[in-house]
């Protein structure tokens, strides 16, 4: 892989994980335990589904190309190569799969046995588990549930022997039988990941198999106004009909999905433009860049504290709650990244550990 593809991925990877975050900054309906508050006005519901509904739903399948591109870049299939990519995906992925999903346990516990703390919990009170139900929160369902997205790459991982030999034989025709099946207009389930990660991880693995050199292709930069035209358009019909509580669940299905490829192809080729004039990206985007897979598995359930945090502060009036979407996310990654930094810099071999040598 070239420095210009290499620097691409990470910082792609990098405003895929701001967008994740801002994904997660939905607050039209908030919990507390004297009951739930809902927002309806118009800006608001359409504020909030445009970003998260709409834009930020790119983010996901980014990240599980880019996973599938360099998990199978430069396998040539022998069985040797997967065992090293089983251990070394061990150490990636499972073991900061437990680190963080224990952690959000623990943080819970003692977030819930508090009495300062204790209001913002409304149900599922760990001190009431069964020792089924906490093994099953630990390995199945964490409590940061943004780990279900390394839960179903793992899974990806062990099946990567068959999806390598599929994808290098029956190339395009296993592509369009996934992203028929990801278009979802009728009931299908792989039952053990879901149809988006299984879809885009194996399309990452069909560039990286079968057309390495499509990814080193720049667009031009008409293209990438075409793309981010329809994009933003598809998103905004798309939640236009949302504001209309339209009935029309095949039409917004497929704009929602037009909107995702758009989205991708749209944010790939927008890093080509920005660099056009540049060898190198910005020192401190990229400098910050490496602290993406920290700030994937912290950022929950830390925004889950700081909006309901800022929620009981400021009140809950409409404009409150478009202040605390954009502004709870900012916090959050902030935090998250002078933690990150601090950590890295004063316990580096725990910080290795707990984001699986990134």
């Amino acid at each position: 892989m070239n420095k210009y593809l290499s620097e691409k991925l990470r910082i792609v990877s990098f405003v895929s994980m701001i967008m994740v975050v801002f994904l997660h900054s939905y607050n039209l309906t908030i919990k507390f335990s004297s009951g739930n508050i809902r927002f309806d006005s118009m800006y608001n519901i359409f504020i909030q589904n445009f970003f998260s509904q709409g834009i930020t739903r790119v983010a996901v399948p980014i990240f599980f190309c880019i996973s599938g591109y360099l998990f199978f870049l430069n396998i040539k299939g022998k069985i040797n190569e997967f065992v090293v990519k089983y251990r070394k995906r061990a150490k990636s992925l499972l073991l900061p799969y437990l680190f963080w999903s224990l952690w959000g346990l623990m943080f819970y516990f003692f977030l819930q046995i508090l009495p300062q703390s204790k209001k913002f919990f409304t149900s599922d009170l760990i001190v009431n588990y069964s020792f089924a139900k906490l093994l099953e929160r630990i390995f199945i369902d964490p409590i940061p549930y943004q780990l279900w997205f390394l839960r179903d790459l793992m899974v990806l991982v062990i099946l990567s022997p068959m999806i390598y030999w599929l994808t290098k034989y029956f190339r395009a025709i296993l592509i369009i039988l996934f992203f028929i099946i990801w278009l979802e207009f009728f009931r299908f389930s792989f039952v053990i990941v879901t149809n988006e990660s299984i879809f885009f991880f194996c399309l990452g693995a069909y560039f990286a198999i079968n057309k390495r050199d499509c990814l080193l292709k720049k667009f031009e930069q008409k293209y990438y106004l075409i793309f981010a035209f329809f994009w933003i358009l598809l998103v905004f019909l798309k939640t236009g009909l949302i504001c209309q509580n339209s009935d029309q669940k095949v039409l917004m299905l497929l704009l929602h999905k037009l909107s995702i490829i758009f989205g991708l192809i749209g944010i790939w080729s927008f890093y080509d433009i920005l660099m056009i004039k540049k060898m190198n990206p910005n020192k401190m985007i990229f400098n910050i860049s490496s602290f993406s897979f920290f700030l994937y598995a912290f950022h929950e359930p830390l925004l889950t504290l700081i909006r309901k945090g800022l929620f009981y502060i400021m009140g809950t009036r409409e404009i409150v709650s478009i202040i605390i979407y954009f502004l709870a996310p900012i916090v959050t990654i902030i935090v998250s990244v002078l933690l990150g930094y601090f950590i890295k810099r004063n316990l580096p071999k725990f910080y290795k550990l707990i984001t699986g040598g990134r």
